[in-house]
């Protein structure tokens, strides 16, 4: 008789499956670029999911059959308003948890459109010089002090994407505290863009939300084979969920549940190269999306979520191994 092999279904990489907990993705780890001890810099960013085009360029990779070959690759399109910078957030680390100590909101620095994602935000008034109030807290709690982040928002109606009410983001910098606060108190009430924050060539971790499809049965949700048309108590179910002694189910057993709209991170994807609208933009738009007003930046691979959805990029936190399919340099863009 040949031995009995039954795979798992489904993967257990990621439990519990869940929805996200806010369609914003945020990053909870970060990397520390090798030259930031020279000069501040933004660690993480956002842009918006466009779309996917090909790459055509010249194979680098040694090993590949195709070595200094034109091929083609699948990319992701993403577009980059500005993020205005109008507040600050000092954080102490206690045992590699974050703890926020006080936060400074600079209201007069607010988008007109923050009343619709704050109510009544634009309404609030400074009370006295909080600028000095910050520094004074600085200096007065500066051994507690590890971290510096900059409390900044999205400009979505600069987009086509129909959406005005901007998220609230937080952007992380390198650096000591001291040239963190400088940082902040250079770029207050101004806007960052993509390349404050990445060049081309650099390797970028991309966090999304993932595309939602409710409640789920096993058959989409794991995998699971179809029984037989003449199976009792239905066709799209697993066999058995468990045995009678002990009265148990496992956590492995496929059961239905939600499916989509989770958190998931793609690593090490190539931000290949940075262009403008007119460049990236076809003459009838994107499908599902629209015309492209800012600048635009084309990630290799795909990135998880729908188009119009937020992105986050990070610094790439594991080091790039050898991809076969690597250009060394682009020939066309296939839109």
């Amino acid at each position: 008789m040949g031995k009995i092999n039954k795979p798992r279904r489904g993967s257990t990489a990621y439990y519990p499956k869940k929805r996200a907990e806010s369609i914003v993705p945020k990053f909870r780890s970060l990397v520390m670029p090798k030259d930031s001890q020279d000069k501040v810099k933004v660690l993480n960013f956002y842009g918006y999911k466009v779309g996917m085009l090909h790459v055509m360029g010249l194979n680098k990779h040694k090993g590949s059959p195709y070595q200094n070959q034109k091929i083609a690759i699948p990319a992701t399109v993403l577009e980059f308003p500005s993020i205005t910078v109008y507040g600050l957030r000092f954080y102490n680390t206690i045992r590699t948890k974050k703890i926020c100590l006080k936060d400074f909101v600079f209201t007069s620095k607010l988008n007109k459109h923050m009343h619709r994602r704050i109510t009544g935000i634009n309404r609030a008034k400074e009370k006295g010089d909080l600028l000095k109030g910050m520094i004074d807290f600085f200096d007065a709690n500066k051994q507690n002090i590890k971290e510096v982040a900059l409390i900044c928002h999205t400009h979505p109606e600069k987009t086509t994407i129909g959406k005005k009410a901007p998220e609230v983001i937080e952007l992380y910098l390198s650096g000591k505290p001291e040239e963190q606060l400088i940082f902040f108190k250079n770029q207050l009430g101004k806007d960052l863009e993509i390349n404050d924050f990445i060049s081309e060539g650099t390797f970028v971790d991309a966090k999304g939300i993932t595309i939602g499809k409710g409640f789920q049965g096993v058959i989409k949700r794991f995998g699971v084979k179809r029984r037989h048309h003449k199976s009792e108590k239905g066709v799209r179910k697993v066999g058995s969920i468990g045995p009678w002694h002990p009265p148990t189910i496992m956590s492995t057993v496929p059961r239905p549940g939600q499916l989509g709209f989770f958190s998931r991170v793609q690593l090490n994807q190539k931000l290949l190269k940075v262009l403008d609208a007119e460049q990236a933009s076809p003459k009838q738009g994107w499908e599902g999306y629209g015309a492209v007003r800012n600048k635009v930046a084309l990630i290799s691979g795909s990135i998880p979520g729908h188009v119009k959805r937020l992105v986050a990029l990070r610094l790439a936190i594991r080091k790039p191994k050898d991809i076969k399919t690597d250009l060394s340099e682009i020939t066309n863009i296939v839109l």
